[in-house]
């Protein structure tokens, strides 16, 4: 009684607390190996991984590689709906571990955890709803007053550009540069705008780039050049 047999083993694993199920792991992976299909193998590898990443992260959970290591895993194994709750639940719990003091090198790769679970729920889970609503808590998430993360808000608004949305994504560059304006998304903002030939819109926002910047040599001469084309 094979599935019978396998049906404990997989039960026993949710049920046990992780201390106490090495050695019955142990015994569910030999198993597999006598008497499962090769389906079978690759879920008790995972299974097996999925146990060591649980221990690396109670470990340590402000170690964010760790949880990029899990998430890939558990998207990897993505064959039914219960998959996606699964990777969701990770992923959830990897962005609760926010940093513990607003210093930017703390965060840089916290933030990349929230921009691969926008770009999950967007291209792989194919909900775009949910991708703009994790988009959304991340910047909010952010300490602006403290530092913000360029590649956010350029994300959030291509992402709105991608759902044909351009209001929404002229808003969110709008809002970066009147909160926390740098020079990466002026550059961006300005040739989004220049791509639609918007000519006119450049124009104002190299004025409010150079109110920002006067001293910015690169800035004047891209306006000049903006103008000699």
């Amino acid at each position: 009684e094979m599935e019978r047999a396998r049906a404990i083993y997989k039960y026993a694993l949710d049920v046990l607390p992780r201390s106490q199920a090495i050695e019955i792991n142990k015994k569910y992976v030999q198993f597999e190996k006598q008497h499962g299909d090769r389906r079978g193998i690759e879920d008790v590898v995972t299974a097996k991984k999925r146990f060591a990443y649980e221990e690396a992260v109670k470990a340590d959970p402000y170690t964010y590689d760790n949880w990029f290591d899990y998430v890939r895993l558990e998207e990897s194994a993505i064959l039914t709906e219960s998959d996606y709750h699964r990777t969701r639940d990770v992923y959830e719990r990897a962005i609760a571990n926010v940093p513990p003091a607003p210093d930017k090198r703390l965060w840089r790769r916290y933030i990349y955890l929230w921009l691969k679970y926008a770009v999950f729920e967007e291209l792989v889970a194919e909900d775009v709803e949910r991708a703009r609503a994790v988009l959304a808590q991340a910047r909010k998430v952010v300490p602006h007053a403290h530092f913000t993360f360029a590649k956010l808000w350029i994300h959030s608004a291509l992402f709105e550009l991608r759902q044909l949305r351009l209001d929404a994504c002229r808003k969110l560059l709008g809002e970066a540069i009147g909160r926390c304006p740098k020079d990466k998304l002026f550059k961006e903002y300005i040739q989004l705008e220049l791509q639609l030939g918007e000519v006119n819109r450049c124009r104002t926002l190299y004025a409010k780039y150079l109110e920002w910047a006067p001293v910015n040599v690169a800035a004047w001469t891209a306006f000049a050049e903006l103008e000699t084309s």
